[in-house]
């Protein structure tokens, strides 16, 4: 009788699911013209098609219509998609355009952008952002728009053109950058998005709820109907990328100074194998061009968590995250695949020697399959890696899947991961996820077992999220990130926010946060509680203002710098002061400050970062950062982490960037210098300069690393 109860329950809630697709509807048209991607819309397909301009307001104004006019169209021939937005604006002068860089900061400017749902699920989408200089922005979504990953780059054209009415942008996406399932009747989900930076007015096509915030624009639950597409040309391709690599470096070396020669050549691969699914094939991977991890000071027991850079592992990432707290701000306190496992063992590279990744959809299965090797090194021997992932849709909005993962070394050695995984949407105000995952290995001292249920709810006034994690003391993730096991904790995130519109406010909020932890004895190791408020401006500046209190239970003595932190039962409390500036003005500034207790001494903790666009090509960035920590057994020390980027951009194809870095805890300088030219759609030339000095000796102790870096594409 129980068991129909909740059947029925489950049901009713199914049955009452929102369906948020609008009746609207967009049918691009068929051109033969040859569409030249210049910001103008001059050609005469471009007066023929058919127009959308009923924009409404996220913000402020939910509901209304939008300030400004926004026209949009679309065409398409064979084997393209293209996208114009004329944008006009009372105030053109006013217009914000001050970013160039491919995958800036878009969002700080005037900008435009098309949500793609290629597959009409609304579990899965991809993002293009754009500005009135033609700076591009691209994202790919995933579960519904939990996941999303900023990083993948898609070769797709556009330009911008300012003019006396207002701005203009044209776009152009080639069918075969973009998965979806061919037929002769294919119904896309589409939604159109912009942003006026002086006015902080967000509006779409189709709305999306004021209390959904900034990342509802990229849920794919809010579209309309793009019909029409025939006869487009396969997304089935087979595109073939060499590299060819040469420099010179100077490193230690069994305490010895040497100087070698660096040359090296690989390949990356892709080939359509459905217009469904996607195999990427990597030999001799190199990753030279990839930025360095901002530095940090570890002030804690636990590990620090660093975001992938390296694009063969980007494309796909959402597909394959699984474990608890993904999606979140902050590091999750369970990842069951952490792809930065794969070619780096104690903080330093190691050469992959190749592998592939299978990505894509097939009905309702959304399917991934990753295989890497690693070649043996001093830190590790030769090893294999190997993710299998699937989901299938259920219900309207909804998904179930399982992981496998699997790390095996030439030494006979393996360890592996096994668990499923439900999300459940039954409204779309209301979320649901639950995990359950296991370790294996032949130490019994990792095998052992995870779970994780979370329960997020919201409306236009109050946010919701209650979670509970259970990690099990021999569960272990060799692939995977996590910050401690042996541990049970219960989590609740509440905050409130109006709108106020009066006194120069816009909106007032209010939070409460709480944990509890135990450990699988059922002892108590830590409970946190925090209050908090905030306040921001009709400009969008804003202050925020924190109170916490917490527990934290330190079974064995930890070091921090050359200051032990010994074992004990430490109570806390801290207080935290943040404000920032509107982020679209020339300078703008993030500063916080932190007081209070560090276990059995205190801390003060200051952090300023700062954004100076001096012009639309030319941006400095620089942050700063300093602790002072007082403890009764040691002197006071302090921390300091300093770090600038230069950023130049000669046109949206061409950029140039210098970041700077120094850490005194760890003793460590850097600077890195890069050169990026797009010569051609998704064929690249690199110039890399790194150098590393030892602080501890006066920077004299260095290492350097020039290189020079050649990709081209061939698309057959």
């Amino acid at each position: 009788m129980r068991h129909r109860i909740v059947l029925v329950m489950f049901a009713a809630i199914a049955a009452i699911s929102i369906n948020v697709e609008a009746s609207k509807e967009i049918r691009p048209l068929l051109t033969q013209d040859t569409i030249e991607v210049d910001g103008h819309l001059n050609e005469e397909d471009w007066a023929r098609a058919q127009v959308i301009d009923d924009f409404t307001q996220q913000s402020p104004d939910e509901g209304q219509p939008s300030t400004e006019r926004t026209e949009v169209r679309m065409l398409y021939s064979v084997e393209k998609l293209y996208i114009g937005f004329e944008c006009f604006d009372s105030q053109p002068e006013e217009v914000v355009a001050n970013e160039m860089r491919r995958d800036g900061q878009l969002w700080q400017n005037d900008n435009v952008y098309v949500m793609l749902d290629t597959y009409g699920d609304k579990r899965q989408c991809v993002f293009f952002r754009m500005n009135a200089l033609g700076a591009q922005s691209d994202t790919a979504v995933t579960d519904g728009g939990e996941n999303l990953n900023g990083s993948w780059d898609c070769i797709w054209e556009a330009a911008g053109r300012r003019h006396d009415k207002g701005w203009t942008v044209e776009i152009a996406i080639p069918f075969n950058q973009l998965r979806f399932k061919k037929g002769d009747s294919m119904v896309w989900g589409v939604n159109f998005g912009r942003n006026i930076a002086r006015k902080n007015e967000t509006t779409q096509w189709i709305q999306v709820p004021r209390s959904e915030s900034w990342p509802g624009t990229y849920h794919p639950t809010y579209q309309g109907k793009l019909i029409g597409l025939q006869g487009i040309a396969s997304p089935s391709y087979f595109d073939v990328k060499p590299y060819l690599l040469g420099g010179l470096a100077r490193n230690v070396s069994d305490g010895d100074w040497q100087r070698t020669t660096k040359q090296d050549i690989g390949l990356d691969m892709k080939y359509g194998v459905t217009s469904n699914l996607t195999l990427d094939l990597t030999l001799n991977t190199d990753f030279a061009q990839v930025e360095a991890d901002q530095e940090e000071v570890n002030l804690t027991r636990f590990s620090l968590f660093f975001p992938e850079r390296r694009e063969f592992f980007l494309e796909g990432r959402g597909l394959f995250s699984f474990g608890a707290g993904l999606g979140e701000f902050g590091p999750p306190p369970l990842s069951v695949f952490y792809s930065r496992r794969i070619g780096v063992e104690d903080g330093k590279q190691v050469r992959l020697l190749g592998g592939g990744k299978l990505t894509g959809k097939v009905g309702a299965y959304s399917v991934g399959a990753l295989n890497m090797t690693t070649a043996s090194s001093p830190e590790s021997p030769l090893t294999n890696f190997s993710v299998l992932r699937m989901q299938r849709d259920i219900l309207s909005d909804s998904s179930v899947g399982f992981i496998l993962t699997s790390r095996q070394s030439d030494l006979g050695e393996y360890h592996r991961n096994g668990g499923v995984d439900l999300f459940f949407r039954p409204h779309d105000q209301w979320r649901m996820r639950a995990m359950t995952v296991g370790s294996w290995s032949p130490d019994p001292d990792e095998r052992d077992f995870a779970w994780y249920l979370s329960n997020d709810w919201r409306n236009d006034h109050f946010h919701i999220n209650a979670s509970y994690l259970d990690i099990g003391p021999q569960f272990t993730s060799k692939m995977g990130f996590m910050h401690r096991r042996d541990l049970r904790s219960l989590m609740l995130d509440a905050d409130y926010e109006v709108q106020v519109r009066r006194y120069g406010v816009r909106n007032a909020g209010a939070m409460l946060t709480g944990s509890y932890l135990l450990d699988h004895d059922n002892r108590l190791i830590g409970w946190d509680v925090g209050v908090g408020g905030d306040i921001i401006s009709e400009s969008d500046d804003g202050l925020n203002l924190d109170f916490r209190r917490f527990f934290d239970r330190v079974e064995e003595p930890f070091s921090i710098g050359d200051v032990e932190i010994p074992a004990g039962d430490y109570q806390m409390n801290q207080v935290s002061l943040t404000t920032f500036t509107e982020t679209s003005r020339p300078f703008s500034l993030f500063g916080q400050m932190d007081y209070g207790d560090y276990f059995h001494g205190d801390r003060v903790s200051v952090s300023i970062d700062s954004q100076w666009r001096m012009t639309y090509q030319l941006a400095i960035e620089t942050r700063y950062q300093r602790n002072w920590i007082n403890l009764p057994e040691s002197d006071l020390f302090t921390t300091n982490i300093v770090g600038t980027r230069i950023s130049y951009a000669l046109n949206t194809r061409f950029f140039t960037k210098l970041y700077a870095q120094w850490n005194d805890s760890a003793e460590r300088a850097s600077a890195n210098f890069l050169l990026n030219y797009i010569y051609r759609p998704g064929s690249d030339f690199y110039f890399v300069f790194d150098q590393s000095w030892n602080a501890a000796d006066g920077l004299r102790d260095h290492e350097w690393t020039v290189l020079s870096k050649f990709t081209y594409l061939f698309s057959l």
